[in-house]
């Protein structure tokens, strides 16, 4: 059993070059395990997201990646990446079951959404913008640091980021940084 509740709030130092393998390693498994039940057609796109994604900033060493499927395939979806991957299934929501794993040490959260649903566009576009702006990046990882040291309860730990990436997301609405994706309202 995988509980994301139980992992301490530890940051490392950015290594970026790997985290990326181990995501690719990670979305080829999810892939195949998809197609292995029919349901690869129900992709739409798998996206490394999380601070993991950002070159130079400190994160927990743990890999995030949206899956955004069509509308009604997210129960499908994730059951069949349970059944052939292991790990743990929560049912947040109609168009968001995160799905907890473990591969040889290194673990995963890989959040299924549905193609319509703002979660993982809040991601796509907060890595985005942190990927473009060295001083927002720095000032996140500071507010990071600082809240890991303050919190040994993962729920307070990332409440307590919610105001900061919602200045994110209101930066991103200002500028034009040529995104694929909507910038979720507030």
């Amino acid at each position: 059993m995988v509980d994301p509740y139980a992992d301490d709030i530890e940051l490392v130092s950015s290594i970026h070059d790997e985290w990326r393998d181990r995501f690719r390693e990670e979305s080829e498994r999810v892939e195949d395990a998809l197609a292995e039940r029919g349901l690869d057609g129900a992709v739409v796109r798998i996206e490394h997201v999380g601070s993991t994604a950002v070159p130079g900033l400190a994160a927990k060493d743990i890999i995030d990646l949206d899956v955004v499927v069509a509308e009604e395939a997210v129960p499908d979806v994730s059951s069949a990446m349970v059944s052939e991957l292991g790990g743990d299934r929560h049912e947040n929501s109609d168009a968001w079951h995160p799905v907890f794993r473990a591969v040889e040490g290194q673990r995963f959260n890989d959040h299924v959404f549905a193609r319509s649903a703002d979660g993982w566009r809040r991601s796509v576009v907060t890595r985005e913008v942190l990927r473009a702006d060295p001083a927002v990046r720095a000032e996140y990882e500071s507010l990071k640091r600082r809240l890991a040291a303050d919190y040994d309860d993962m729920d307070e730990y990332s409440r307590e980021k919610t105001a900061f990436v919602d200045g994110l997301l209101e930066t991103a609405r200002e500028r034009d940084l040529g995104l694929d994706v909507r910038v979720p309202a507030p």
